[in-house]
């Protein structure tokens, strides 16, 4: 039988901050045994894991100053854009997403589509409530060195082949530097999509200062 982790051990083998390991639980990122905060995880499972995810994992790296943002999403929205836009259907709606994203070469804009789609026809994105998440394959750190996200409301909604089957109505094209980036993202994009008042203002498409305000907040609440 392989050795056993707590979750102390498990974030020192995948050189990550436990609070990111504990937000990979939560959100069912992460494979494990028990709930909260007893839970065990099987090194050969982490390292499965681990490296289907592209992570590298060791205990002398300095684990990523990134995935101790505090405002990590709220930076992330901030970076990227807000927008309003009629799309023709996912592909146009992703590449409007990309489109207003400042300081992206075309370049950048062409490469990052091509992963973007060419994910979507791996497993839709659409997260269900109206909801879709999409994002490149690989990181794209060549383009970028730090997380932004492209939030990009719809004026009328689309069949995103979503779980629920509910057409969606807001999209966030999440864009990270690196895989254990992207899991701390898509973990807290996860966390306040699953608040029902937040789903409820962003059915409202609001501007690009409340939003980020409502982010900042919840994170002094949390």
């Amino acid at each position: 039988m392989g050795d056993w982790f707590d979750l102390a051990g498990a974030a020192r083998f995948l050189g990550t901050p436990e609070e990111t390991v504990t937000r990979w639980v939560r959100q069912g990122l992460l494979p494990c045994r028990g709930s909260l905060p007893q839970v065990r995880f099987e090194q050969a499972t982490l390292e499965r894991w681990s490296r289907e995810r592209g992570l590298r994992r060791s205990a002398s790296r300095a684990a990523d100053p990134q995935l101790d943002d505090h405002d990590l999403l709220a930076g992330a929205v901030a970076r990227g854009a807000v927008g309003r836009v009629r799309a023709a259907d996912a592909a146009a709606a992703i590449e409007a997403a990309l489109a207003q994203l400042p300081e992206l070469p075309d370049e950048a804009r062409s490469d990052l589509l091509e992963e973007v789609l060419g994910r979507e026809r791996m497993a839709s994105t659409g997260l269900g409530h109206g909801f879709a998440i999409p994002h490149p394959r690989r990181p794209p750190g060549r383009w970028i060195d730090q997380p932004a996200v492209s939030v990009l409301f719809l004026e009328e909604p689309l069949d995103w082949a979503a779980l629920d089957g509910e057409p969606v109505h807001t999209v966030l094209l999440l864009l990270s530097p690196s895989v254990s980036v992207h899991l701390e993202l898509l973990a807290r994009v996860s966390m306040v999509l699953h608040d029902e008042a937040i789903r409820a203002l962003l059915t409202e498409a609001p501007e690009a200062e409340r939003l980020l305000a409502l982010l900042r907040d919840m994170r002094r609440d949390a």
